[in-house]
């Protein structure tokens, strides 16, 4: 069985792909991060054609992800490789490769896609219940986790409205567009598979954001560790979903 890989692209320190890389490389992916922030270049050569996918040419991949991070989808000053990443989206939206994009990624494609990004006046910080739509029960990679109402880490302010002709795949709270496709294999989330308790302690400590009301650092991190079985059992579900989907278009 050969293996697929993955290019991941990483904002910032602290924003990795943590566990759902992991999970990502347990089901046989190969799982390889690019740092901008600290001068990597981004690849341009990604192609999901069958010929490439798990070759062993070290500027072909199989599939993108796009992690999160503090800067909006926009601010191009604060992360000048954005435009660049917004323009693989655009690519993958149409149907180049597939794509998987987690918070500020899944941002970077809707805004790549021409959808509206909207700044909250309350952020959403902690664990959230959420629960797939009927799109969501049909979808090759969202398939796995059909019909099930499951708490997932958010952290965010800005909020994306869903592109023109996306589906919508996860929904639940105030916000929402959690999980949605644009095409036939662009998939962006606004809710962490990757995060766990120590993750958003470390963001908690260094990003200004307000508290939503009546929580405190405190309590988010125990409501996320608290969770953590479900986040654990849902999210490892949902990266072997991708990987799955990455080998079945070999």
């Amino acid at each position: 069985m050969s293996e697929v890989r993955i290019l991941v692209i990483e904002h910032e320190s602290g924003a990795g792909p943590k566990r759902f890389g992991e999970w990502l490389s347990e089901a046989g992916a190969e799982v390889v991060v690019v740092r901008p922030y600290l001068g990597d270049e981004i690849p341009s050569a990604l192609d999901g054609s069958a010929e490439l996918v798990g070759s062993a040419d070290s500027d072909s991949y199989a599939a993108l992800l796009v992690l999160g991070g503090s800067a909006g989808p926009l601010e191009d000053t604060v992360n000048p490789w954005l435009p660049q990443v917004r323009d693989l989206l655009q690519r993958s939206a149409a149907g180049e490769f597939p794509s998987f994009n987690i918070c500020l990624g899944g941002e970077l494609l809707a805004a790549a896609t021409s959808a509206k990004i909207i700044r909250r006046e309350h952020p959403q910080i902690g664990i959230y219940d959420l629960h797939t739509t009927s799109a969501g029960e049909e979808d090759p990679v969202f398939c796995a986790i059909a019909g099930e109402t499951f708490p997932a880490v958010l952290f965010h302010q800005e909020e994306m409205e869903l592109p023109d002709g996306g589906e919508l795949l996860v929904t639940g709270s105030d916000a929402p567009i959690q999980g949605y496709r644009v095409g036939e294999f662009a998939w962006g989330t606004q809710f962490h598979p990757e995060s766990d308790a120590a993750q958003v302690q470390q963001w908690l400590s260094s990003d200004p954001l307000q508290l939503p009301d009546g929580k405190t650092n405190e309590s988010i991190k125990a409501e996320v560790a608290e969770a953590d079985a479900d986040l654990i059992r849902i999210n490892r579900t949902l990266a072997h979903g991708f990987v799955d989907f990455l080998r079945g278009r070999q």
